[in-house]
């Protein structure tokens, strides 16, 4: 039973009619499983392998792949694997929906066509609850009163209705409506909110506090060093560079009039106000421009630099958020699936709407304003001008918690209260729904808002629907139904966008590592809609870019990059969506192609190198294999041994020689060497030759649209070694297995192809390797493969 700990945060005794609210409110709860704090994610839905190490030792010593542990025999391993079914996107990604959402779902399921009237009787009961406590709020107001910066924010919140969600719920994060009142931690030893991933602080906090006060003593040296830097920008500043100030400087401006700001002071004024005993209190936060968007189309977005200014160095956490992403209605689907094949009933139609949260980390109050000072160079006066920001400034660590932590509550509280499936990105709520429900699970969420006067921001809504954008990923849930399959690929808008601030960069021949942060963030969303990972190792230039920092980076637009480019202007405008299957398998499923590949290497004049390929699908069984051309190990940088990126391009010759058995499949593809295993699985390498294959082959399967999983198998258990070999080298069990092959694709009719393989000019050009991939598929699918 609760103890209204929420409500004694602001040092009173609950009354009765607030113990009565909170039952009243508790009673209205579905039933769910206790909130569990996530987890770090270490999986998503393209991956193509288990995350971690690829092969398992047994208490015997033996290794044995993860799915499959046959070791020895290669007959065995084949009938093993052939009965495998490798795990669903769902289940292969670490983002778990919480125990509130799972409910939520069946609740849903269970009501059916009384769920709309079954929700209009919730919102009576939430109306009634408000209307109840807002007596509370005066008094909880009344003891504890709010600074003026917290006033200016969140002067209207209605913090009694949030102590009775907390108390109601149970929820961990207590202090969450008392912030509200005195403001939010913002730097120091930032307290633990019980709500998100605990991680380790790196420092304890006597060396914290040490860094903390080392920090703090230099306040008046950095404000200098500010106004140095500001000015300095302004004197180089391009005519790309003036404007971004410009609408800066305006922006700030907007929101000082709206209120979630003060209105610009001078330097002397700043530090008339934040000095104390002859030291300046304000850690101040340099603020910058970010371009985004096409250039028709261009906005500004204003980033305050806590790196910067050492305020996130200033700031202990021990708490990480952990986030949905745009496959968050797949994972809805896949419960929804899972539900209802347990109850033998058809899944029903889902939707999907969106909302945005009003002036997000400006609406949470701080706790410290004398670390949410902005500085902007006013072009006009020639002068840096300060804003002190009452909410929270875009790029501190302590934003980042102390938001989420709003929208965070509220979503587990609409599941609760509305058995609404909704989760958020940062202010972005993701609302799934059964398409009977006609989108009250939205109307229920923005109520819930309303209701604690946090509003969800109108404009902005886009109301329930089969097909929407979120996250700027294209969501397609109109064959959510008929055949458990979420679509999701990038928008041609979200890709135009991207490509033209690449080209922007290009031309200017310059990048910043704030650019670079922006674009690799953004390029990995588009990238969760893609098969495997393909384009995932082209983003390395931004990565390394954006971890550049200080008045030493070059900044210039690399060769590096300019490949990059190349790839994606190729790639994004053609890629085809990810089509992601939800709930159990089926005994009518299709099980998937298993595909074994080996190569062999020797480097000796007259040696012996091979490729070799076995393919099950279903009875039907296919073989190719060839000594490997000379043009490829020509082609091979030179080294010591070849074998990992012959083993690698075995996996690329198994899709240009068997496209018409892969297309559209899932693919349970063995191999024997874990650094091509490896490869292939991350989409990365640093030897360019290593890279150009481990692309080739994402390119290819996404040109195929392969639902790859890939899988350690020890040597002796791997058939595919024996057709990468020459013949006369093998045994006789060797034979017995090969003589087994043949009489069965003998008995089939077909079978045996030649391998084969990547030209130079496809391995060398990631466009011409997807050209070549794609009039494959072309082809498989109008039917001119042989057999």
């Amino acid at each position: 039973m609760t103890t209204h700990e929420a409500y004694r945060a602001f040092g009173l005794q609950p009354s009765p009619n607030y113990v009565a609210a909170c039952l009243t409110l508790r009673s209205a709860l579905i039933e769910s499983g206790p909130y569990e704090r996530p987890t770090k994610q270490a999986g998503s839905m393209q991956d193509t392998a288990f995350r971690g190490a690829f092969v398992r030792v047994g208490e015997d010593g033996v290794k044995r792949g993860r799915l499959i542990h046959e070791h020895y025999d290669k007959s065995q391993h084949m009938r093993e694997a052939a009965d495998a079914r490798f795990p669903t996107r769902a289940e292969r990604s670490s983002y778990k929906c919480r125990a509130d959402t799972v409910a939520a779902i069946r609740h849903c399921v269970e009501l059916g066509s009384k769920l709309q009237g079954w929700r209009r009787s919730q919102k009576l009961v939430l109306s009634g609850v408000r209307k109840r406590l807002e007596c509370e709020n005066v008094a909880l107001r009344a003891a504890q009163p709010s600074p003026p910066n917290v006033t200016a924010v969140a002067g209207t919140v209605n913090v009694a209705l949030l102590c009775a969600i907390v108390d109601a719920l149970d929820w961990p994060d207590k202090m969450l409506p008392l912030n509200f009142v005195k403001g939010f931690a913002s730097v120091g030893d930032i307290p633990d909110s019980g709500v998100y991933r605990t991680i380790e602080p790196e420092l304890d906090l006597a060396a914290f506090n040490e860094l903390k006060g080392s920090i703090d003593a230099t306040n008046d040296d950095w404000c200098g060093e500010v106004c140095q830097l500001l000015k300095r920008r302004a004197a180089s500043a391009n005519p790309d560079d003036i404007e971004a100030m410009r609408v800066l400087k305006a922006k700030s401006d907007a929101e000082a009039e709206a209120g979630l700001c003060g209105k610009p002071i001078t330097l002397a004024q700043l530090r008339r106000k934040y000095t104390r005993h002859g030291k300046l209190s304000a850690r101040i936060l340099p603020r910058f421009a970010v371009w985004q968007g096409r250039a028709e189309a261009r906005k500004v977005r204003a980033i305050d630099d806590g790196r910067m200014s050492l305020t996130n160095k200033a700031t202990r956490t021990r708490e990480a958020i952990v986030t949905p992403s745009p496959t968050f209605p797949a994972h809805i689907l896949d419960e929804l699936a899972r539900v209802c094949v347990e109850k033998g009933i058809p899944i029903p139609d889902i939707e999907l709407g969106l909302d945005d949260l009003f002036a997000a980390y400006r609406r949470v109050p701080t706790g410290h304003p004398e670390y949410m000072v902005a500085a902007v160079w006013d072009l006009e006066t020639g002068q840096p001008v300060f804003y002190e920001v009452f909410g929270h400034c875009f790029g501190l660590v302590s934003s980042v918690l102390n938001f989420n932590r709003v929208p965070h509550m509220l979503c587990v509280a609409a599941s609760r209260l509305f058995a609404a499936p909704v989760d958020h990105f940062f202010d972005d709520y993701l609302t799934v729904d059964l398409a009977s429900a006609k989108g009250s699970a939205q109307a229920c969420l923005d109520l819930l808002h309303s209701a604690v006067r946090l509003r969800l921001e109108p404009k902005k809504r886009k109301r329930s629907a089969s097909r929407q954008v979120e996250l700027g990923v294209d969501c397609d849930l109109q064959f959510a139904a008929s055949r458990r399959t979420v679509l999701l690929s990038p928008t041609p808008e979200r890709v135009e966008d991207i490509l033209s601030e690449l080209t922007q960069c290009e031309l200017a021949d310059r990048m910043s590592p704030a650019v670079a942060e922006t674009l690799f963030g953004r390029i990995g969303f588009v990238l969760t809609t893609t098969v495997g990972a393909v384009g995932r190792a082209a983003t390395q230039p931004l990565l390394q870019r954006a971890h550049e920092r200080g008045e030493g980076c070059a900044n210039k637009f690399t060769p590096a990059m300019q490949h990059m480019l190349t790839f994606f202007r190729v790639l994004l405008p053609a890629i085809p969506p990810l089509a992601v299957r939800c709930g159990p398998d089926r005994d009518e499923d299709r099980p998937p192609v298993v595909v074994y590949t080996d190569a062999s290497y020797n480097d000796s004049v007259d040696g012996w190198s091979g490729l070799g390929i076995v393919v099950m699908d279903g009875d039907d069984r296919y073989e190719a294999g060839c000594r490997v051309p000379q043009y490829i190990l020509d082609w091979l940088r030179p080294r010591g041994q070849q074998i990992n990126h012959l083993e690698a391009l075995a996996l690329v010759a198994a899709r240009l020689t068997f496209p018409d058995v892969l297309l559209g499949r899932r693919v349970l593809s063995f191999i024997d060497n874990t650094v091509a295993l490896s490869k292939s699985v991350h989409g990365y390498a640093n030897e360019p030759d290593m890279a150009a294959v481990v692309n080739a082959l994402h390119v290819c399967d996404a040109a195929l649209g392969v639902e790859s999983w890939n899988e350690w198998v020890p040597s002796h258990a791997n058939v595919s070694d024996l057709p990468s070999r020459e013949p006369s080298t093998w045994d006789e069990e060797a034979r017995a297995v090969m003589n087994r092959l043949h009489a069965r694709m003998r008995e089939q009719g077909f079978g045996r192809r030649t391998l084969l393989l990547p030209s130079t000019a496809q391995l060398d050009n990631p466009s011409v390797m997807y050209a070549a991939a794609r009039d494959l598929a072309a082809a498989a699918a109008g039917g001119r493969q042989r057999l």
